[in-house]
């Protein structure tokens, strides 16, 4: 494992749309990452990604954190809520940490933030995620944090023309 190390955990704001786009595009690069998103693939402008995090912040279930290292992002982690009665509780979760950053902490401290998030919002009672049944160290953590999985979906994601499946996950706050 590699050694612990201090990242500042904050919530994005609409200044952050640049570097949070060069991270992801970064990510989507990585090979073997074990996200659904193929390279090349994220194409926001900075100003859809400005907008989209104002978006965020002015409602009260969706939260973009960002982990930073000497200012540069390192890790993030975003919570999307419903915009129904019905599931304004519910919210998404998505996540990930570059390469060379994790098994260091900021996911678990990422999550620790998100969950305190959650809880401080009076709204949301429910943080549910997919993660890739292959995915062992996401899986630890999310465990270790409280998420069980609630069911498995088969093929569910295509995945460098692979189908893999993935858990759902929740915690209920």
């Amino acid at each position: 494992m590699s050694r612990a190390v201090e990242a500042t955990i904050r919530e994005a704001q609409p200044s952050d749309a640049e570097p949070l786009i060069a991270y992801v595009q970064r990510l989507a690069e990585e090979p073997d990452i074990d996200v659904p998103l193929a390279p090349g693939e994220f194409s926001l402008t900075v100003e859809e990604e400005e907008q989209l995090l104002a978006d965020w912040h002015a409602a009260g279930n969706c939260i973009m954190l960002v982990a930073e290292v000497d200012g540069r992002i390192v890790g993030q982690l975003g919570c999307r809520g419903g915009t129904r009665k019905a599931s304004l509780h519910a919210v998404r979760l998505g996540m990930s940490v570059a390469r060379g950053w994790r098994n260091r902490g900021i996911g678990t401290a990422l999550l620790e933030r998100a969950v305190e998030w959650a809880r401080d919002t009076g709204v949301v009672k429910r943080i549910e995620l997919n993660v890739y049944v292959r995915n062992v160290g996401a899986i630890h953590l999310y465990e270790k944090s409280g998420f069980e999985i609630e069911g498995r979906r088969h093929r569910a994601v295509c995945h460098g023309g692979e189908y893999v499946d993935d858990y759902v996950m929740a915690l209920l706050v």
